[in-house]
């Protein structure tokens, strides 16, 4: 559910905006399945570069939106995840790398392959473990500056997983 709530409006990614389009500045999440943080730089009406965030529901749409969005507008992509127990109830953990699968396993694995922060292993969205294979295709990877804890996208081609 959502709750739309007063305030000025943001600047959607072109890509993703048409001529009727009502969108919402407050979102108020109710679901107990990941969601995801797409962070990008658009331009506004000024000629300006701002960032702006979606939230995103699902896997499939995420994919989607890196798919039209030019990845150097991409400037990071956090997944967000209901925690259970005491301390806050959610957790947001920054996705270093994300593969589309290939057509062989994209139904056992679903449609994301993620790698996120420090942890070294490929996993799909339920966060299971994922072995190498080839045919994955990366469509976002940031690079990380340790110095100053930012993240810059790199340019992405089509990518395939070599034995």
């Amino acid at each position: 559910m959502f709750i739309t709530a007063n305030g000025s409006a943001s600047f959607l990614h072109p890509s993703n905006v048409t001529r009727q389009q009502q969108h919402w500045t407050v979102a108020t999440r109710a679901l107990e399945a990941p969601w995801y943080l797409l962070v990008y730089d658009v331009t506004c009406h000024r000629r300006r570069r701002v960032s702006q965030t979606s939230l995103v529901a699902w896997d499939e749409t995420l994919v989607d939106m890196l798919a039209r969005i030019p990845a150097a507008d991409v400037t990071g992509i956090g997944r967000l995840d209901r925690r259970h127990g005491a301390g806050p109830c959610w957790s947001l953990r920054w996705v270093d790398a994300l593969w589309q699968p290939a057509p062989n396993e994209a139904r056992a694995v679903g449609p994301l392959l993620l790698k996120l922060g420090d942890d070294p292993q490929v996993r799909d969205a339920l966060l299971r473990p994922v072995g190498d294979m080839q045919g994955r295709r990366l469509l976002y990877m940031s690079s990380h500056d340790s110095s100053s804890g930012t993240s810059t996208p790199l340019l992405l081609e089509p990518y395939t997983l070599e034995p």
